[in-house]
């Protein structure tokens, strides 16, 4: 026992300035987190910071980007609805369908969508006249007779 009254004697001082400097660096740590902490959460003008209503802010602003999340997603699924619909499909025979007029004049052109809907537009060219007939497209088919041409454009679009 004498031995460690000697020691804290000899030493104490030194012991002293340690764990004042352990204080002093708690201190700091504890000024830097609370002035964080005051950035992240605000604070109220009595000085304190009031976590229930920061917290509640939280949920309601989550509940409004479930609801932005949500129509967004259905418009999205509109549009990808509606992609089918626009004619990307393209399908073109030239050719000439009347042996007195020169060149491939007349043609077809077949316009479809994703789901093979669409138009078909023939155009037939001769040296007295030019008619241009359209026909619809449902499944790669349509209700009226389609010539030769036609259906050739109707693969190509395909």
């Amino acid at each position: 026992m004498n031995q460690l009254i000697n020691l804290f004697a000899k030493y104490g001082f030194y012991f002293f300035l340690g764990l004042l400097a352990l204080e002093a660096t708690t201190l700091i740590w504890m000024f830097v987190l609370r002035k964080n902490f005051r950035k992240i959460f605000g604070g109220s003008p009595a000085g304190g910071v009031n976590l229930e209503k920061i917290l509640l802010e939280l949920r309601e602003n989550q509940n409004i980007s479930a609801v932005n999340f949500d129509e967004l997603k259905k418009r999205i699924e509109i549009l990808e609805e509606a992609l089918p619909k626009n004619l990307r499909k393209i399908g073109l025979v030239r050719y000439n369908p009347f042996s007195d007029a020169g060149g491939d004049q007349s043609f077809a052109l077949a316009l479809l969508n994703e789901k093979n809907d669409g138009l078909i537009i023939s155009s037939l060219y001769g040296r007295e006249m030019n008619r241009v007939y359209a026909k619809p497209i449902m499944n790669g088919v349509s209700q009226y007779q389609l010539t030769d041409e036609e259906k050739e454009a109707i693969q190509n679009a395909q």
